[in-house]
């Protein structure tokens, strides 16, 4: 058994979060210094010291989380919260209306929604509103309300908002102290009550860009702690990437303006999207310096890890026409073609998944190289828990269109969960391709030419650079 495994369990038992793969590093690192601050090497009475002394657990923690974020995080959300949920709320209820953010890490999130709302209301928003920023990590809940921060915070935040809010400290920039005292900041565990009280219940809680750290039993376990923190017609607000897979039954996923929230009872005014059941699953990304793409070797099933497979992929032309139909074959006109492609777009983003493949396929059968349909049926095999499928489509397309950065990423995500045998060069080579391509075109489609990028392509580079530092740090450890 490895002597990480103790750890693993007392970490998952208490916070919920899952220290495999890339994360093992972080936990390596993180018991190493616990030895050297305490002096305990061996694993059984480290962990009943862990369990004993709360500061001890609370330093421990905070080696283990990544505190990676920035002001003004997917605005699109933002932006309707402000100017067109909160409004309508306040026409039908008393306030102060409350927020939380959850899992806030340092502050970025709840701090961004107080400038949003101080544009729009003014000073009158502090008695309009309450907003509260929760996280384990009492570390990073300190560096919250100090408000001090440094450039790549202010990635995505306008200048005029910098200058009017922020004032030079050193190398670095102090929040004005108007919106660090409106903000409070508490200790909050995602899977159950923390130490302190939360000022509930929420009218909003945004739970953005952290489910990517726990499991799907986590996350179903975490959506019932925050349904109990709802107030009633209150809404859950997921990140972009994370709408999928979080759509697990105990929350019921609306769609308004083409933002997609969570709630107990959704409103009568909205229509609520398909349910699903997401499994995360993994694929072996494409080796550019393959000139044809080989069909890969992969266990038949998770569980089946021991016994390889060959799975076949439809024969591949030496000299593929992407997007052009076959001469023979009836073919719709290319305003009818991509209508369709953007109508299997919009039923994917609904869940509606067997009525996009079924959309798709005389698409490709018409088109087979087209790269819009390959990266949509790839996406659609993988919430079908068809990851062989996905796997194809995602390399195909990659043929057909190497600068295809949302193949890379998918693949390279994919590859990252972990359920089929990782091969830590390829996923690196993944992710190394979307940044490369997105630092020298910052708003390339990804040779896409009738959708939209499924995620945002700095939302994509920025993960993608993060995952490459995590692989960086593993091979520095050894």
């Amino acid at each position: 058994m490895s002597t990480l495994a103790p750890f693993k369990r007392l970490v998952h038992q208490r916070c919920g979060l899952h220290l495999e793969g890339l994360a093992e590093a972080r936990l390596a690192r993180a018991v190493a210094l616990l030895n050297d601050l305490t002096g305990i090497y061996d694993s059984e009475t480290l962990i009943a010291r862990l369990q004993q002394d709360s500061v001890l657990f609370d330093n421990f923690i905070s080696q283990l989380t990544v505190n990676e974020t920035y002001f003004f995080r997917e605005p699109e959300a933002l932006d309707w919260l402000t100017d067109t949920y909160l409004p309508r709320q306040l026409v039908n209820k008393q306030p102060p209306l409350r927020l939380l953010s959850a899992g806030c890490s340092s502050g970025e999130e709840p701090y961004s929604i107080a400038m949003a709302l101080l544009e729009r209301y003014g000073e009158r928003a502090k008695q309009l509103f309450q907003i509260t920023g929760g996280d384990v990590d009492h570390q990073v809940l300190n560096k919250a309300q100090a408000g001090v921060y440094g450039g790549m915070a202010f990635r995505a935040l306008p200048t005029a908002l910098k200058a009017r809010y922020f004032s030079p400290a050193g190398r670095s920039f102090q929040l004005v102290d108007a919106i660090r005292q409106w903000v409070t900041f508490r200790s909050f565990n995602l899977l159950g009550p923390g130490e302190h009280e939360l000022d509930g219940p929420f009218d909003v809680i945004l739970f953005r860009n952290v489910s990517i750290y726990f499991d799907e039993a986590t996350r179903r376990a975490i959506q019932q702690h925050l349904k109990q923190l709802l107030a009633p017609g209150g809404i859950v607000l997921c990140g972009v990437t994370e709408t999928l897979g979080n759509d697990l039954g105990v929350l019921s996923l609306v769609e308004e303006q083409g933002i997609f929230y969570f709630q107990a009872q959704p409103s009568a005014t909205v229509q609520p999207a398909h349910r699903y059941r997401p499994t995360p699953m993994s694929v072996e990304l494409i080796d550019e310096s393959d000139s044809v793409p080989s069909s890969p070797s992969l266990p038949s099933t998770p569980k089946e890890s021991s016994e390889l497979a060959i799975e076949h992929s439809p024969p591949l032309h030496a000299e593929p026409p992407p997007c052009k139909p076959e001469a023979t074959a009836p073919q719709p006109s290319t305003h009818s073609f991509h209508d369709t492609l953007r109508h299997a777009h919009e039923l994917l983003n609904q869940n509606s998944f067997s009525d996009a493949d079924h959309l798709l396929a005389p698409l490709l059968a018409a088109q087979p190289w087209c790269v819009d349909a390959l990266l949509l049926a790839g996406l659609v095999a993988r919430w079908q828990q068809q990851p062989q499928q996905a796997f194809d489509y995602f390399k195909r397309a990659l043929y057909v269109a190497p600068e295809c950065w949302p193949a890379h990423f998918y693949q390279a995500e994919l590859l990252r969960q972990g359920e089929l045998p990782d091969n830590p060069t390829q996923r690196q080579r993944g992710y190394a391709a979307v940044v490369r391509l997105l630092e020298t075109s910052p708003k390339a489609t990804g040779a896409l030419q009738a959708i939209s990028p499924p995620l945002p392509p700095g939302d994509a580079c920025f993960l993608a650079k993060r995952y490459l530092d995590e692989q960086t740090a593993i091979q520095g450890v050894g």
